[in-house]
């Protein structure tokens, strides 16, 4: 060839090397006679690791910071394994960078060779490189590997400790989380912001109220409660367990970010209360905030819940564009929820296979539950399958695929659904509520009838179920998947995790106090309706919140508008 470009050279190159002719690739690296692009270094990085050729191998590093290809995602793996191959990690420094990259880019392999690495120099001692590889071992999903190097530093200061305690949050181990934080404080370190934060955030994740309210008081005390983290773990905190509180801590923050809007924007949208979402969203704009992918989110889900269509097709294809956010399938997936809310089931299929979310079972389980509120059962059954060949042990899809088949008085389809579910082995997830009364958690399973209140919870239930029958409550039996009578049918029912917290707490909160109960799973139709009709009763607010949303419930009424 009289002349190469950077695709001829980079072939040429790859050739040599995946022989085993290293040598041979880098003499034409020096030979060069084409412009280096991103393929051709790191096929070049890859090369000098293999034959120890460090030198030249830092030679390319210097031209990849020169040409701007070093933050590029092949160079900058090529240049790590080639930095681990070559053993130049005796700089802490270096090793500090390397863990960074690969905490960003979740690189658990190259993070483990670096890990190994640091061993051999007895860097891992060091509470810098420390912090560093549990934040890497957190980030790459290892909470417990986190710990393990946490646990081996001679010397824990508070960037360390606040490191693990991410890690834990990061991987929904929130109890953990906050049990360091006692530990911290009892080993005499002093919490910073980001430490807090991170507290907060892990009650945020527990819907712990009592004890982020504690950790609120002590960032007053310790001078933290202004800073910028802090703030926005408040809101966060606060959002997940009631909205007002978090709509104190916004408006009297000295100064924002974007995820103090974000938050806030989604707190509303997640509690139902999405005019207010929108009304803060356009105060973000006036404030001239720029919008993140996070804050369409928010704004698209509280468009799904106005049901306004139109508006929500502007923001997705129009000001995403204009602000230069790729729309990602979190706002498909409010999308649908959006044209389901409108009643357009058929429109929002189209939409699911015309914007490869073919395969997001959270959109097609969207769809599902608008087919039963609509009573589409046959776009129903169709959706119910494809959800199957997804994820064929969806045990609430055959939940909600059995309530269709009742709904329609098919009880041939509901004895099919069961029949499957056996021959499939598919068993429902237990039940699990818990709700927070004065100090402490109590914590319900279903059909768990050995809890110390249990006398007391029945008795409770029976009275609320005699009251509100009187008011045009009829057990839903359909969602009762055991093949059993009628009676045993409406005992199973009243014995749901989320009916016995409720009892719990009208039992021992104050008279009108607000009653709060978070659950493992989607809260069946039966206890909705049970709950909304229980607020009537007894004149109290009720939130719960499921794996889908917040049900904020007063007044017979359900923020979700019976959409979840």
């Amino acid at each position: 060839m009289p002349s190469r470009n950077p695709v001829s050279g980079n072939l040429l190159m790859s050739g040599y090397a995946s022989s085993g002719q290293h040598r041979d690739a880098l003499a034409l690296l020096r030979a060069a006679d084409f412009s280096l692009n991103e393929y051709v270094l790191s096929t070049a990085v890859s090369a000098t690791a293999h034959v120890w050729c460090y030198d030249m191998g830092r030679q390319c590093h210097g031209h990849a910071v020169k040409s701007g290809l070093a933050e590029h995602h092949y160079v900058c793996n090529a240049l790590l394994h080639m930095y681990c191959q070559c053993a130049h990690v005796e700089d802490a420094v270096k090793v500090f960078e390397i863990l960074g990259h690969c905490a960003s880019t979740k690189e658990l392999l190259l993070g483990r060779q670096v890990h190994a690495q640091a061993l051999k120099r007895r860097l891992e001692l060091s509470v810098y490189v420390g912090s560093a590889l549990v934040d890497m071992y957190g980030k790459c999903e290892c909470a417990y590997d986190a710990s393990s190097a946490f646990e081996v530093l001679p010397e824990k200061n508070v960037v360390s400790w606040t490191a693990v305690m991410t890690a834990y949050t990061q991987n929904e181990l929130f109890e953990e989380a906050l049990q360091l934080f006692l530990d911290l404080k009892m080993e005499g370190v002093q919490p910073n912001e980001f430490t807090y934060a991170v507290a907060l955030n892990s009650c945020a994740g527990l819907a712990a109220l009592k004890n982020g309210n504690a950790l609120s008081a002590s960032t007053m005390k310790t001078g933290h409660w202004g800073a910028l983290s802090v703030c926005n773990a408040l809101i966060n905190m606060y959002a997940k367990s009631g909205i007002n509180d978090a709509w104190r801590v916004f408006i009297s923050m000295p100064w924002r970010d974007v995820v103090s809007w974000n938050s806030i924007i989604i707190g509303y949208a997640h509690h139902g209360l999405a005019r207010e979402a929108m009304s803060v969203f356009h105060d973000m704009l006036f404030a001239e905030e720029t919008p993140s992918y996070v804050t369409f989110v928010g704004v698209l889900s509280a468009c799904a819940q106005l049901g306004l269509v139109d508006e929500g097709l502007y923001y997705l294809n129009t000001m995403m564009k204009e602000m230069g956010i790729k729309p990602g399938r979190e706002h498909y997936t409010c999308m649908v929820g959006l044209l389901c809310r409108d009643g357009r089931l058929d429109e929002a299929e189209h939409f699911i296979l015309g914007n490869y979310i073919g395969t997001d079972v959270v959109a097609w389980k969207s769809l599902l539950g608008s087919c039963q509120v609509y009573k589409n059962y046959g776009l129903g059954h169709r959706v119910a399958e494809q959800i199957l060949q997804l994820k064929p042990n969806d045990v609430g899809t055959y939940v909600m695929l059995s309530n269709m088949y009742a709904r329609a008085n098919r009880w041939d389809g509901v004895v099919k659904v069961r029949k499957l579910m056996k021959e499939r082995g598919v068993r429902k997830e237990p039940g699990v509520s818990w709700i927070q009364v004065g100090s402490e958690v109590q914590v319900f399973t279903s059909d768990n009838k050995n809890h110390q209140w249990i006398n007391q919870i029945t008795r409770k239930l029976r009275e609320l179920i005699d009251q509100i029958k009187g008011i045009g409550y009829v057990p839903n039996f359909a969602v009762v998947l055991h093949d059993v009578e009628d009676e045993q049918k409406a005992e199973h029912l009243m014995y749901h995790s989320e009916k016995m917290s409720l009892a719990f707490g009208l039992i021992h909160s104050p008279e009108g106090a607000t009653i709060r109960i978070m659950k493992n799973l989607r809260i069946c139709d039966d206890c909705h309706v049970t709950m909304k009709l229980i607020s009537l009763v007894t004149r109290r607010r009720i939130v719960v919140r499921d794996t889908v949303r917040f049900h904020c419930i007063e007044d017979g009424v359900c923020s979700c508008d019976d959409h979840w």
